[in-house]
């Protein structure tokens, strides 16, 4: 996009927000540190009227995405009732969960084709559930007789890194699409700040290619 190109975009962006009911006084800039949670989020730079159904719908959904209770731990120390655990407790958990964030992100999707802020605030919320499903699955404590056992500690933990791996990298592509996204309009580059922190405090090495505007899903798209 050349420099008459970005300023015509700008102008563009600027009149979308003319009749919009804007928000009064400062706007909360997020919390980059918590754990992934819908109360992290940034202030919108408009009021909750200004979104649409759609979008409204689609944040009730990915609210519904947290409430899902993580997976209670395994309590034997075998390799075979590790592999056991995994097949009955962790996986259906995951189906479970992963129907939720599915859900809501189908919605968000459509709600980011609608305008640029919900793009923006959609591909925050995305990174936020893909996240938490990482970190819940990271966070899965070992059973304590596995101290011994360093063996099955590490199949135990290859088997949580492996169901996370892709989470993680859904997350890094929300994320940095909603950090380029969130460039304009002025009013909302605090979502830029928050969906950059968020990325950059992610675990593991990023995959180069999670760096990049997969296309897909709207939300993981940057705009031209």
């Amino acid at each position: 996009m050349n420099a008459l190109s970005r300023a015509l975009a700008a102008v563009l962006l600027v009149g979308a927000c003319s009749g919009v009911p804007m928000r009064e006084g400062p706007l909360d800039p997020g919390q980059v540190e918590a754990m992934p949670q819908m109360e992290c989020l940034p202030d919108a730079d408009v009021r909750d009227e200004a979104f649409t159904r759609r979008m409204r719908f689609a944040w009730t959904l990915a609210e519904e995405s947290f409430l899902v209770p993580p997976p209670e731990p395994p309590t034997e120390q075998t390799a075979r009732n590790l592999t056991i655990w995994s097949d009955e407790v962790l996986s259906p958990w995951l189906e479970r969960k992963s129907h939720t964030v599915d859900a809501a992100r189908r919605e968000l999707d459509e709600a980011a084709e609608e305008n640029h802020r919900q793009r923006i605030i959609g591909g925050a919320i995305v990174g936020l559930m893909y996240e938490d499903v990482a970190r819940i699955l990271t966070n899965i404590p070992p059973p304590s007789e596995l101290d011994s056992e360093p063996e099955i500690q590490q199949i135990y933990g290859e088997i949580l890194e492996g169901q996370a791996r892709p989470f993680l990298e859904h997350a890094r592509r929300a994320y940095h699409a909603c950090a380029a996204n969130a460039q304009m309009p002025h009013s909302m580059r605090h979502w830029s700040r928050f969906c950059a922190g968020r990325e950059s405090r992610l675990p593991g090495a990023p995959d180069e290619a999670a760096l990049l505007p997969s296309g897909h899903t709207t939300v993981e798209v940057v705009p031209d």
